[in-house]
């Protein structure tokens, strides 16, 4: 991998290139001081990537940044800076990455790495590099990593990554009036802009932040690379199994399911679709209770009304179905125990006693 470094200081210039030239399969081709020497060279040799400083003479490292594109579209840009505030239009600019000074050799290690890798190709691993889990709460977890979860700068942070999650794929207006409804637009994007960079900065020492890509319009979750809860269960709530792979389906849904949409998070553009997801998962357990009822599969039936009802303790019908399953297997003492502490429930929490219709399923046997 052919580089060159642009820097207007000698000493940060040297030690750099000094850095780099020590890295197994870098060679350094080349370093400037000046914005006009490193376009020269650009256009004649067109290396793979340049490590720019931000502030240099003549022009900064930004605008010189989107002339190097303009030259070699291939050419990959890594910003070097002193300072975090042009961090955000950095990445605006699809900066491979974005480093602060003092660079750590460590820390250029990792940016070398993912250079190589989006070189050849293998940037887009086939294995996902971030395990998100979204039901009983949230996190953001590092794959085959042993620094565990991502750490977020603010609950706001948080927040914004996990809508983006959530929506996969969502426009700035709408991440305006979601989040930051009732502030003035202009004021709303800068928030927006300055959020998204604590969350590539949380996301970069990870090598994690090509897994959002973002326009002037809109940001997109990269999906290919993040193992999703949330996803998963979509997908299989969304699927119609055959009787044949119906309990396995079920199973790995009950795996998934540890508790509501972003349990504990007060994220209310979230409600709508954590009820829907849970209802959703109930129809899909009271429909595998069915079947199974239907071929005498009484235990297995059972199995699936409890898990329902454990989601829906309120829900009178699915306590009823369990009572019946009770009476007709000759355990009228458990079922009793349940209709007891379902009317002990109802009046503790509604005031209320149970509908005499349950009441009656025992009158019937």
């Amino acid at each position: 991998m052919e580089v060159i470094v642009v820097d207007d200081e000698e000493l940060s210039l040297n030690r750099l290139g000094n850095m780099l030239a020590g890295m197994p399969g870098v060679e350094v081709c080349g370093l400037f001081y000046t914005a006009a020497e490193a376009l020269r060279y650009i256009n004649e040799n067109k290396p793979d990537a340049v490590f720019l400083d931000i502030c240099i003479p003549e022009t900064d490292g930004l605008a010189l940044a989107n002339k190097i594109k303009d030259i070699d579209g291939s050419a990959k840009v890594v910003f070097v800076t002193g300072y975090d505030e042009y961090a955000v239009r950095a990445f605006e600019l699809e900066a491979v990455d974005y480093l602060m000074k003092p660079i750590s050799r460590d820390r250029l290690e990792k940016t070398v790495q993912r250079l190589q890798r989006t070189l050849l190709g293998t940037d887009r691993q086939s294995n996902p590099q971030m395990k998100v889990s979204c039901f009983g709460g949230f996190r953001a977890t590092v794959c085959e990593s042993d620094s565990g979860s991502v750490n977020w700068r603010s609950p706001k942070t948080e927040e914004l990554f996990a809508f983006l999650i959530f929506k996969r794929n969502v426009s700035r207006d709408e991440i305006a009036n979601t989040l930051w409804d009732g502030l003035e637009p202009g004021r709303a994007l800068t928030n927006i802009n300055s959020t998204m960079y604590y969350i590539r900065k949380a996301l970069s020492p990870h090598g994690l932040e090509k897994c959002i890509a973002a326009t002037r319009k809109e940001i997109r979750i990269d999906s290919e690379l993040i193992s999703c809860d949330l996803y998963e269960f979509e997908r299989l709530l969304r699927g119609r199994p055959s009787s044949k792979d119906r309990v396995e389906t079920l199973d790995r849904l009950a795996e998934l399911y540890k508790g509501e949409l972003f349990q504990g998070k007060a994220y209310e553009w979230s409600f709508a679709k954590s009820r829907s997801l849970e209802s959703g998962f109930i129809s899909a357990l009271l429909e595998t209770a069915e079947y199974y009822r239907e071929k005498r599969g009484y235990e297995q039936a059972e199995k699936m009304y409890k898990r329902a009802f454990e989601i829906d303790p309120f829900n009178e019908d699915i306590c009823g179905h369990i009572i019946q399953i009770c009476l007709k297997m000759g355990r009228k003492s458990e079922a009793l125990r349940l209709y007891l502490q379902m009317e002990k429930f109802l009046m503790e929490e509604l005031g209320e006693k149970p509908q005499a219709k349950l009441k009656k399923l025992f009158e019937e046997q």
